[in-house]
């Protein structure tokens, strides 16, 4: 496919560049009207009209005014001017490829240079008509006349030719035309650069087409301007291609500032990521969170726990309850497990619990019971402990029963409910992995529920 920047901008190009050939003239605010007019950038066509002598002088042969009036009647046809209401007609592709006709039947007598005219009308007409093969065929009879042309002439068709080629996906042959043009070229603008480093890439030759658009980039920036999106993206896939991070990171750096896109904000994230920056890294995620970049259900899930991995749990909190609330994170056991473990490690503890108590509802096994009775007994309500710590050992499935066991024997003993403490304590003693502490605690308990008797007996 042929490039937007080339497809708006060849039509009004040739049409401006034959009547420079013919006439010789064309003022400086008629060029940048026609330019502009199909919103081409005018740096090419400029630097490409100025190679007066890229190697030598050239005497060209005459037109002849006869010759000249029959060529006007083709421009009338093909780019026809307003009326006095400023309406312009519709422009007569095929009518002026008639006319062309009889002018090159009748031109026995032509010399090199008015023959190159009558050819490169007819690649700009063929080109109108969207028949690039046939301009193509003409484009090339104008270079055919050389050194009987112009040198301007000369190179804005060689530079056309591989615009064309490009546009047909030739892009060995367009390769090879942009290559002559810059041999023949003395100054040679950032554009040139860009196209040969997308012709470039296309042939996957990505040495080439990072050395060009590395090129391009550097003449745009020496003058202190901004590249254009297209080409740092183009920068930018060529070094993560190479898995350069550490150049890919600049680039997407510039992309940010100059072109902000959420896409680009994960992208540099990503790369920090790579690079082990992890602080940038979550400044890049936080500040794409904050201008709502980040809102599909993984990318909350990723930045929570990448906030949870370096120590900012109110943050993951935060990001995963406004999440929940707004329906895009799911309310599943592992998502819940997750906002309430944020909220416990953020010291919010009370804020937990009714997470926890969800998860724990969801789960196939009875461990979140166990991990509530916990927060339970964080915040010193051993009732509620008790009562999830027996929900644990009725779900099962657990992967340290003893201490469900001891912690509810821990929690009766805070109720000085020592009877039943000993009770848990002795069945956590059968478990190996908790019964030092079992036995510490029954002890423990024992000598309570003893004292206790007998400041009932005393009373």
């Amino acid at each position: 496919m042929m490039n937007l920047f080339f497809a708006k901008s060849v039509r009004a190009v040739n049409s401006m560049l034959l009547t420079v050939a013919v006439t010789g003239f064309l003022a400086p605010v008629a060029i940048d009207k026609a330019l502009n007019s199909t919103g081409f950038d005018s740096l090419l066509v400029s630097e490409a009209l100025a190679q007066a002598t890229p190697r030598e002088k050239r005497k060209l042969p005459g037109l002849s005014e006869t010759f000249y009036k029959k060529l006007t009647k083709v421009t009338a046809l093909a780019a026809p001017e307003a009326d006095e209401n400023g309406v312009t007609p519709p422009a007569d592709f095929r009518g002026a490829l008639a006319e062309l006709k009889k002018i090159e039947k009748g031109c026995t007598k032509c010399n090199q240079y008015e023959l190159a005219q009558v050819y490169n009308y007819y690649g700009w007409i063929y080109y109108s008509l969207e028949e690039t093969e046939n301009a193509i065929e003409y484009y090339d009879k104008v270079i055919a006349q050389s050194p009987n042309i112009s040198w301007g002439l000369e190179l804005q068709v060689r530079f056309t030719l591989a615009q064309l080629q490009f546009s047909l996906e030739n892009y060995p042959d367009a390769l090879k035309r942009l290559n002559e043009w810059m041999s023949l070229s003395e100054t040679i603008g950032d554009d040139v650069y860009y196209l040969k480093s997308s012709i470039c890439y296309q042939m996957d030759d990505k040495v080439c087409a990072l050395k060009a658009i590395n090129t391009a980039v550097k003449m745009v920036e020496g003058k202190g301007k901004i590249a254009k999106e297209a080409w740092y993206s183009l920068q930018r896939a060529l070094h993560l291609e190479k898995e350069d991070y550490r150049a890919a990171e600049p680039v997407l750096l510039k992309m940010v500032r100059h072109y902000p896109k959420h896409s680009y904000h994960h992208q540099l994230a990503s790369v920090y990521g790579i690079l082990e920056q992890i602080d940038k890294q979550l400044a890049v995620l936080e500040a794409s969170y904050i201008s709502g970049g980040l809102n599909r259900e993984q990318q909350l899930l990723n930045l929570a726990y990448l906030m949870l991995q370096n120590d900012y749990p109110y943050r993951a909190g935060i990001i995963l309850a406004k999440g929940m609330k707004d329906k895009i994170v799911e309310r599943t056991e592992k998502n819940l497990e997750t906002l309430a473990k944020s909220w416990s490690l953020s010291q919010e503890k009370r804020k937990a619990i009714p997470v926890m108590a969800e998860a724990a509802k969801l789960s196939d096994d009875g461990d979140l019971y166990g991990v509530l009775m916990g927060l339970y007994l964080d915040v010193d309500d051993s009732e509620n402990a008790i009562k999830a710590g027996k929900d644990a050992l009725k779900k099962g499935d657990l992967d340290r029963e003893g201490d469900i066991n001891l912690n509810i024997g821990v929690a009766y003993m805070e109720l000085d409910k020592f009877s039943d403490a000993i009770t848990y304590f002795k069945k956590a003693k059968k478990d190996k992995r908790t019964k030092r502490f079992a036995e510490s605690w029954l002890a423990h308990a024992e000598r309570e529920e003893y004292r206790q008797k007998q400041l009932e007996k005393e009373t």
